[in-house]
C-alpha cells in the first residue's frame, strides 16, 4: 500500500483555538448554544480544556446518547449585547492510526448489536434501489474486507474532488451519484452508503483539518472542515478509509488515517444535549444556537491550529 505523504512521526501534538461566534442577537431572548468539544478516542487525546467568560451564560459539558458526542452548553437571557463570543482552547496528541489491514482479512464472530447505529442510513446518506444495486454488483461477495475495498475503489473511480457548482459539501449520496464530484462529505456519504447496503457498519467522523507538515510556533488559521470514515470487519476492528484525499494524489488512503486531524463529532441527523428544539444536524462541527427555541443563523467559527 502506498502511503500517505507525511511527516515520519507516530504522533502529533497541536494546539486548538476554537472560536465561535454568535452575532445579531435580540435583546431578552432565552439563548442557547451548542459547541463541539473533541474527546478521547483511541486515536486521539484531549487536554487542558479551558472555555473563556461565557457573559452570564450557565454552562455545562454534555453528552448525546447516540453517538456519544460531547459539546459545550450555553443557556440563559440575552441582554443588552448583540453577539457573543466563546472561545475554546484544548490541546491535541493525535496518533497515526495506520492499520495492518492483513490482520482483518477474515470476518471475526459476529459483533451482536453493539454498532447497529452504524447500520442506519440518515437523512442524506441514503440506502436506495440505486446504491442497492450498485452494491451488490460490486461488492456482494468476499470478506467485509474485500466488499469495502471494492466500494472504496468505486468511489475513488467513479467520484472526483470538485467543489464547483451547488449542492455539494452536504454529504448527500443522490447528489454524488448524480453528479460525480463533491467534497469530503460527498465522497464518505456515497462510501457509506455501499456499505449499509451490504449490512456494513460504517461511521462518518468530521473535525478540523491541519497542514500534512508541521509548522512549529507558526499558528494558523484551519480550514472549514474535513471528513472521513470508518468501517466495521466483524469481531476485529474498524478500519480507516478516506476517499477524498486519496482523490487529490495524497496517497493510499485505505486502512490509515493522517494525524493531521482532530475529530469533533461522530454520525450524521446528530440530537444534541439537551435536544435542541429545530431538526436533527446533518452534522456536528459549527455552533449551533437557538434563540427562544428557534434556530438561529448568525453563528459561524474560527479555529486557529498551532503545531508544538
Amino acid at each position: 500500500m502506498n502511503t500517505a505523504q507525511i511527516p515520519p512521526l507516530d504522533e502529533r501534538k497541536f494546539h486548538i483555538t476554537y472560536n465561535a461566534m454568535v452575532k445579531d442577537l435580540t435583546p431578552g431572548k432565552k439563548l442557547q448554544v451548542w459547541i463541539p468539544i473533541p474527546q478521547d478516542d483511541p486515536h486521539q487525546t484531549i487536554s487542558n480544556v479551558n472555555v473563556s467568560k461565557t457573559d452570564g451564560l450557565a454552562q455545562s459539558i454534555r453528552t448525546e446518547p447516540t453517538f456519544g458526542n460531547t459539546m459545550l452548553y450555553l443557556e440563559g437571557m440575552t441582554g443588552d449585547q448583540t453577539a457573543l463570543n466563546v472561545t475554546i482552547d484544548y490541546d491535541v496528541t493525535r496518533k497515526f492510526n495506520q492499520m495492518d489491514v492483513e490482520s482483518v482479512v477474515a470476518d471475526g464472530p459476529t459483533d451482536g448489536t453493539e454498532f447497529d447505529v452504524y447500520r442506519q442510513p440518515s437523512s442524506l446518506c441514503v440506502v436506495n434501489d440505486e446504491i442497492r444495486t450498485t452494491a451488490a454488483k460490486i461488492g456482494s461477495e468476499g470478506t467485509t474486507l474485500v466488499r469495502a475495498r471494492a466500494f472504496y475503489d468505486h468511489v475513488a473511480g467513479d467520484m472526483e474532488y470538485d467543489k464547483s457548482g451547488t449542492g455539494w459539501g452536504l454529504g448527500s449520496t443522490v447528489h454524488a451519484c448524480d453528479v460525480g464530484r463533491g467534497n469530503c462529505t460527498d465522497f464518505h456519504s456515497y462510501f457509506i452508503s455501499l456499505c449499509l447496503a451490504e449490512n456494513i457498519a460504517a461511521r462518518f467522523q468530521i473535525g478540523l483539518f491541519g497542514k500534512y507538515e508541521t509548522l512549529p510556533g507558526q499558528p494558523y488559521e484551519t480550514g472549514g472542515y474535513h471528513c472521513w470514515a470508518e468501517f466495521r470487519v466483524p469481531g476485529r476492528a474498524w478500519v480507516p478509509v478516506d476517499i477524498s484525499e486519496a482523490d487529490k494524489g495524497k496517497g493510499d488512503f485505505f486502512g490509515q488515517h493522517t494525524h493531521n486531524r482532530v475529530t469533533l463529532s461522530t454520525g450524521r441527523d446528530v440530537t444534541l444535549s439537551p435536544a435542541q428544539s429545530g431538526g436533527a444536524l446533518n452534522y456536528f462541527l459549527n455552533p449551533y444556537a437557538e434563540l427562544d427555541g428557534r434556530p438561529h443563523a448568525g453563528v459561524s467559527k474560527k479555529c486557529i491550529w498551532l503545531d508544538e
